[in-house]
């Protein structure tokens, strides 16, 4: 059962590096369309302070999304944390000092993101439901503390928000040593293996010996933290914070994790396909901006460049299940039958 469940854990390495490949050379398309139309959007103060900078919290939350929708659950509660830590830091960083403020930020952010996961695991609600309703909670408790007033940066927050070394954003930075984190933890660790395990067939990976439960609540903590991370940035960059301005960031952060390739069913996915996502969609962002389109026509182009890439990723992926069928079907075997059977249930 072990080696069964090692098979299964393993990310499907060649459709996903030819649709990775793809991704890129969308990106690098979509940056040459947009640099030649205006020259101003490759210049690096542009790219830097716009481009990079607009998108980071939402990369930042996109990785431990991967980690939850590759177990075939999902968070859309995250904008709402983030929001919240940053309302309930800010206001005790008024009256406390910006070292509780720090604290009380990131706790809450933990316990959001234990709550989300205590009550999937413990209650057996699905996360969608879970978190769509943790969504509209942590909103409302938001709202309720502030009164819908703002709430403004501290001197902590400010900093981080704004600090620069050798020309590059801090936040880029600890976008950049986070993606490496989480792509090693996804890509190189049996915590990582367990979680592709638990996405293609949950039942089999408790039966394996797997401690489901335990590893299912940590991605939702973890998710919690990140949210918690990004607050401190974006409260920063902004000045201010109303607890409903991250209304849309939820959904944002799915499109970027199914633009990344990975499977809202679960089992699919890989880290890098995320991280190649997050700058096709900064890049789109920013640049039909600054090439005044019209923000209807930005919605349009936005949602065509997705289609596309969901569609490239599925004839990849039926050329790669293809090719393992025929490999299987060449090994022989009852073993080889059962989890090529296994992974085929899978949507490519």
């Amino acid at each position: 059962m072990e080696s069964n469940m090692e098979t299964l854990a393993k990310p499907r390495k060649r459709s996903g590096l030819n649709f990775n490949i793809a991704l890129l050379v969308i990106l690098v398309a979509l940056i040459l369309i947009i640099g030649i139309r205006n020259p101003t959007f490759l210049t690096y103060n542009y790219m830097m302070s716009v481009v990079v900078k607009n998108i980071m919290e939402i990369g930042l939350m996109a990785l431990p999304m991967t980690l939850i929708v590759i177990t075939a659950g999902i968070d859309l509660s995250v904008g709402s944390i983030m929001i919240f830590s940053a309302i309930a830091g800010g206001m005790v960083a008024q009256s406390m000092g910006d070292g509780m403020g720090i604290l009380v930020t990131m706790a809450v952010g933990i316990i959001c993101g234990l709550a989300n996961g205590l009550i999937i695991v413990k209650l057996k609600i699905s996360p969608l439901i879970t978190t769509l309703a943790t969504f509209f909670l942590f909103r409302g408790i938001a709202k309720g503390m502030t009164q819908g007033d703002s709430v403004y940066s501290y001197d902590f927050t400010t900093a981080v928000g704004n600090m620069e070394f050798g020309g590059f954003p801090l936040v880029l930075i600890v976008f950049i040593v986070a993606a490496v984190v989480f792509t090693l933890l996804l890509s190189k660790t049996a915590f990582g293996r367990s979680l592709y395990a638990l996405g293609l067939n949950e039942n089999a990976t408790r039966y394996s010996g797997i401690k489901a439960d335990r590893t299912l609540i940590a991605i939702y903590v973890i998710s919690g933290v990140i949210c918690a991370l990004a607050a401190y940035f974006y409260l920063g960059r902004f000045s201010s914070v109303k607890f409903d301005v991250a209304n849309s960031m939820n959904l944002k952060v799915v499109t970027v994790i199914v633009l990344g390739g990975t499977s809202i069913l679960g089992g699919v996915g890989d880290m890098k396909g995320t991280i190649i996502a997050i700058f096709i969609i900064a890049v789109l962002n920013s640049g039909l901006t600054v090439m005044n389109i019209p923000i209807d026509v930005q919605t349009i182009i936005q949602g065509t460049v997705l289609i596309i890439s969901l569609i490239v990723y599925s004839i990849l992926g039926e050329r790669a299940k293809k090719r393992r069928i025929l490999d299987v079907s060449k090994a022989g075997g009852p073993g080889s039958g059962s989890i090529e059977g296994g992974a085929a249930q899978t949507p490519a």
